[in-house]
């Protein structure tokens, strides 16, 4: 499970989640350009998505793999409702 890691794996799946992110929420704001959160926002928003989903794939009882593509499509998936959740309540309540 996520927290058997140890801290060096830890520390690689965390920073290969903040690069990605990062990249993820850039490329975001230069396609939705102002209806976005800005490129910090956008890569927050990601972030929190992809370990959100980790960790309820983790509680559903399933074993994250290093070489697995489903963990990989689940992260990147997770991380995308997350965004498309936040960007569809800020449309709807109108925030700029």
């Amino acid at each position: 499970m996520l927290w058997e890691f140890h801290n060096d794996q830890l520390l690689t799946t965390f920073s290969l989640i903040c690069c990605f992110s990062y990249i993820a929420g850039w490329v975001t704001d230069r396609v939705i350009g102002y209806g976005g959160f800005s490129v910090i926002g956008n890569w927050l928003i990601l972030l929190i998505g992809a370990y959100i989903g980790l960790f309820s794939y983790n509680l559903l009882g399933y074993r994250i793999q290093w070489d697995s593509h489903f963990t990989i499509m689940l992260t990147m998936g997770a991380a995308a409702a997350m965004l498309l959740t936040m960007l569809s309540i800020k449309t709807a309540l109108r925030i700029r």
